[in-house]
Parts: structure tokens; sequence; C-alpha cells
């Protein structure tokens, strides 16, 4: 990542590092050590797998330099290669998934019943750790970048996303009786974040995004040195 993307990104991620942090601190009863683990390993494993299999990214990079390509990880070369950035369809549905997948269940926290809030926690923590993920491997090779928001996906939609669905329904039929709106609110939002992170992943990422990666002119393949094991071959990039 070069110096100027570096400290683009640095900022937002620290602030987002410490919302997590409070949320964890203050609401974490239900975040266990396997979100916490998956949260930071899974970002670990994406910065190994760039160094050691895809060399830090230097054909891709390189490849941008001789070409004389100005490197746009926030434009042409955002996910799917800027291919859905100029799209409304796309800016309509990315601005939806951050309302209902951050926006609204961080309100709740703050305003909803402490079950409520604790609850909601463990989604909210993946999808800021998605989020810094993706801000933090902007310069990294393509496959590393579409297996983020996959792996994170993922994760959250048979982890904590599953698990928020299932607890709502069981909140919701124990406070009923009370007549507070949050718990239905609370249920609702549970139900669509599910339904919305399955399409996601099955739908967009894997059959809409995925498919953009598969041209070996635009996203350069390493040539690895064994069948078995991701390690490339050691040569000098042609200038």
């Amino acid at each position: 990542m070069t110096k100027q993307t570096a400290t683009a990104t640095l900022i937002p991620n620290l602030l987002m590092i410490l919302l997590a942090y409070f949320l964890i601190s203050h609401y974490g009863n239900m975040v266990t050590k396997a979100d916490l683990a998956f949260s930071v390993g899974y970002l670990v494993y994406i910065y190994v797998a760039n160094v050691i299999s895809f060399d830090s990214n230097k054909l891709q990079l390189s490849q941008y330099e001789k070409n004389n390509i100005p490197f746009e990880p926030m434009g042409k070369h955002s996910l799917g290669r800027g291919e859905f950035i100029t799209e409304k369809s796309f800016l309509i549905y990315f601005i939806v998934s951050k309302i209902m997948g951050f926006l609204i269940p961080l309100i709740l926290i703050f305003v909803g019943p402490s079950d409520i809030a604790i609850m909601l926690t463990p989604s909210l923590v993946v999808v800021i750790a998605q989020a810094v993920a993706e801000q933090s491997t902007g310069s990294f090779h393509d496959v590393l970048r579409i297996l983020v928001p996959i792996g994170y996906s993922a994760y959250r939609l048979f982890g904590p996303c599953h698990s928020w669905a299932l607890d709502s329904w069981i909140l919701y039929s124990e406070k009923q009786a009370t007549g507070q709106l949050a718990y239905t609110l609370n249920l609702g939002l549970a139900w669509v974040n599910l339904a919305f992170t399955a399409w996601n992943l099955f739908g967009f990422l894997l059959l809409r995004a995925l498919p953009i990666y598969f041209d070996k002119e635009e996203t350069p393949r390493v040539e690895m040195a064994y069948t078995l094991f991701p390690l490339p071959k050691k040569h000098k990039i042609k200038q």
C-alpha cells in the first residue's frame, strides 16, 4: 500500500477499531472467542498470503506502473475493478447494506434495551472487522481483495448473523407482551440482515463479482513453484 493510501485509511480504521473495542467492552457478553479470533485472524491470513503467496502484489502493481495506470482502490480498482462503483443500482445496494448492517444496529445498541444491544454486538463487530480489512488491503492482489468480503460475509452469515436471527425470535416471544417496539424492530432487522447477507454472499459476491477477476491479463496470475503449496516462483519482474 502506498503511503498516501495508508494515510487516508489510517484514521477511519483507528476509529472503527475504537468503536469495536467500545462495543465489546460494554455489550460484548455474546461476542465469542471465535468471533474475535476470526475477525483478527482472517485479516492476518490475508496479509500473510499477500506477502508470501503473491509477493506483496508486486506483479500487478508493477503492471500498473509499466502501463502508467494510476492505482485507484476506491475508483476503477475498487470491488469488481470499478465496474460497479458508477452504477446507480450498486450504489443503492451499497448504501442499503451499510444502513441495515451497520447504522441501524449501531443506533439500536445505543437507544434500545441492553439485552438487544448485547444480541446485536457480535454481528456488528464482524461488520466493523470487514470494513477495516477492506480499507487496509486496497493494494493487495485481486484474489485476496475479493476474498475479504467473501470470507467475512460467510463467517457472519453462518455465525453471528444466524445466531442473532434465532435469538431475536426467542427474545421477541418473551418480550412481546411488553409492547416495546424495539423488540419487533430487532426481530425484523435480524432476519433482514440474514437474508441480505445470504444474497450478498451467494448471489452478488460469488456469482456476479468473482467472475470479473478470471481475466489473467487484468488480474495477473502468480506462477507457483509447487503443486500443493502456494509458494511463488522466484524471478525478477520484467520492467
